[in-house]
């Protein structure tokens, strides 16, 4: 009899790591997020409160990440040598995370696990963030690949900020903003990522010019984050109406091209057109970002949430709700609408709006523009 001793047998072999970031949104999409910079770092944070764990935060600045209550091993600090940030120059963003690349890889290698969309924050008109979008964006592509998404380009997205009309009376960050918002839309247009959520600052601070300081940005934040969260939820409701379920959900975020979201309450429901009225007061004026031309849109939802003894007791509901449709059909009319009918317990009515595939808001960004020295264009801006 052979007993050969075999001395690795004395080691126990570890165990593979499993992903031990666990999702608790509860949504029919399995999110992760790439944070980059402070704007970036706190859109990240609102979902992390909403459930959304798969969230990794990059900056330049030490005390900016410090300042975000996330695990430490999901903050990444790319240095950038003596410099504690830096100072709105993209180059140093992008710089900073080419060399950081590698590292970003790996985190998200044991953080984020198998996923099935990736939704790069930023902010633009700062440096960290405007200069590393780009650079993050190409990593989440390449993430996806490895994980065997079919097509990496139309499921990984962004999420981006456009600053105040008081932040951009800074010509660098106008300057930064608009040639960031410019090739990000470039790039959606093309559907090399999608969906390109853009956050108007200064339209939010007109339409609710009662948010104090101290409540501006969280407010904002949170309310992206909700609004967000609502549309991969409902897909996991059930209803014996008109359901919008995951293959509409996901059709709509991979449709290229930039996306708004808004949601209006119905209040005092009479006659049919309330509803219709509502949404396109919504479509007007309260959604997070403006300038867009509606006509372009190739998809769009609208999903109607109404309390139980509304829908049942209300005469004229499903009149008033059927003509809400047929105006987001008219107000669209190349995009293949998607609709949905839920019941809850509180006894309100509300309309939330998804709009995708939009061209881009060109308008709305040379208004950013004050003053644009192009001999400042970094590589970050060069196709």
């Amino acid at each position: 009899m052979i007993d050969i001793e075999v001395p690795l047998e004395e080691f126990e072999l570890p165990e593979e790591k499993q992903d031990d970031i666990v999702d608790e949104s509860g949504g029919a999409v399995k999110f992760a997020f790439l944070c980059a910079g402070q704007g970036g770092g706190k859109i990240g944070l609102s979902f992390y409160e909403l459930g959304y764990k798969k969230i990794i935060a990059v900056n330049t600045a030490q005390k900016d990440l410090n300042a975000l209550t996330l695990p430490d091993n999901q903050k990444i600090h790319m240095n950038v040598g003596d410099a504690n940030g830096a100072g709105k120059n993209p180059e140093v963003g992008e710089n900073a995370a080419q060399k950081a690349q590698a590292t970003i890889y790996d985190a998200m290698k044991s953080i984020f696990g198998q996923v099935d969309r990736i939704i790069v924050c930023a902010g633009l008109g700062g440096g960290t963030g405007t200069g590393s979008v780009l650079v993050l964006l190409d990593l989440a592509r390449k993430y996806l690949a490895s994980i065997g998404c079919p097509d990496p380009r139309t499921h990984a997205g962004a999420i981006v900020t456009l600053p105040t009309s008081g932040e951009a009376a800074s010509p660098t960050v106008a300057n930064n903003a608009v040639m960031a918002a410019t090739r990000l839309a470039e790039l959606a247009e093309q559907k090399e990522l999608s969906p390109l959520v853009f956050i108007d600052n200064d339209k939010i601070q007109r339409v609710y010019p009662q948010l104090t300081v101290q409540q501006f940005w969280p407010v904002v934040n949170s309310t992206v984050a909700a609004l967000f969260h609502t549309f991969n939820v409902i897909p996991t409701q059930e209803t014996s109406y008109t359901t919008f379920d995951k293959a509409d959900y996901s059709s709509l975020m991979s449709l290229g091209g930039c996306a708004i979201m808004g949601v209006t309450n119905v209040k005092n429901f009479q006659n049919e057109t309330d509803i219709s009225s509502a949404l396109k007061n919504n479509l007007s004026k309260t959604l997070l970002a403006d300038g867009f031309d509606l006509s372009t849109a190739r998809g769009a939802a609208c999903i109607i949430v109404g309390g139980t003894q509304l829908f049942a007791e209300v005469p004229g509901m499903m009149n008033a709700i059927e003509f809400g449709f047929s105006t987001l059909s008219t107000i669209c009319p190349n995009a293949l609408v998607h609709r949905g009918i839920y019941e809850t317990e509180k006894q309100k009515l509300s309309a939330y709006t998804l709009i995708t595939g939009l061209t881009s808001p060109k308008d709305r960004i040379n208004r950013i523009k004050k003053t644009q020295d192009t001999g400042n264009v970094t590589s970050f801006y060069k196709k």
